[in-house]
């Protein structure tokens, strides 16, 4: 008869037969569900995949940002028909301020540069806001501030209140502030609109303007030519400033005793 303390029997299974694997017992977690010691995580689908997104788009967003940030803070905007970046830098990095003039360039005028010697400029042909031909030599006899620009062009837009001041403070002396828009024809009821607020400046358009800013050596507006007396370009500004300034004035009240 056989041994009921046999040592098969302490297990309760019948005799030459294996015994069941230990199942792995429940750990208790704190503040959450009871997760099988043995039992392996799930791992986290696509987090990197979208984190990286994330980080792209961020990238993006901060390279447009920036370009943005450069194109406006310089104050030179360019036109859909203009030369490219790389045609401006060059353009402004290859002249500096010499000349006789060169002592007023300071201030709200810092990036003007002048000439050791006068230059000429073609007799530009424009209209006036009844369309009525009209000519650059016919302001000869007066320092023109000729501001070329377009009311696509904020920069532009943003400087024009200074130099309708300008004008005011020059009325009645030998000084014409001469605002000339590059705008197409069709368009010249907004031009009006805009120069109609900007007392006392006047309403002169040029829809060929754009085409004609390779031979003045002009890559972006606004950009503004300082004719004296005779004419001549003595002086030239790339890009937005101030012009109701005392430095302005300066260089303006030695070109108009002259």
């Amino acid at each position: 008869m056989d041994n009921p303390l046999d040592s098969d029997g302490l297990t309760g299974q019948p005799s030459g037969q294996p015994a069941p694997k230990p199942q792995p017992q429940p750990v208790e977690h704190t503040g959450g569900t009871a997760i099988a010691e043995d039992t392996p995580q799930p791992k986290a689908q696509g987090k990197g995949k979208k984190a990286k997104k994330r980080v792209n788009i961020a990238l993006f967003v901060g390279i447009v940002i920036a370009v943005v940030a450069v194109a406006v803070g310089g104050g030179f905007l360019l036109g859909p028909k203009l030369m490219g970046a790389g045609k401006i830098e060059s353009a402004v990095k290859a002249e500096a301020a010499e000349g006789p003039l060169k002592g007023y360039v300071k201030g709200s005028i810092a990036h003007l540069v002048t000439y050791a010697q006068p230059k000429s400029i073609d007799n530009l042909a424009f209209i006036d806001r009844d369309k009525k031909p009209v000519h650059l030599a016919d302001f000869k006899g007066q320092v023109v501030v000729l501001n070329l620009w377009a009311t696509w062009c904020a920069p532009c837009r943003f400087e024009m209140p200074t130099l309708a001041h300008l004008q005011q403070q020059y009325a009645g002396r030998p000084v014409k502030v001469l605002p000339l828009s590059g705008d197409p024809e069709e368009k010249l009821d907004d031009v009006k609109s805009f120069i109609d607020v900007q007392e006392p400046l006047q309403v002169y358009a040029d829809p060929d303007l754009i085409a004609k800013t390779a031979k003045l050596n002009v890559a972006g507006l606004p950009s503004t030519l300082i004719l004296d007396k005779q004419g001549r370009i003595v002086a030239r500004l790339d890009g937005e400033a101030s012009w109701d300034t005392p430095e302005v004035h300066a260089l303006l009240d030695k070109l108009s005793a002259e």
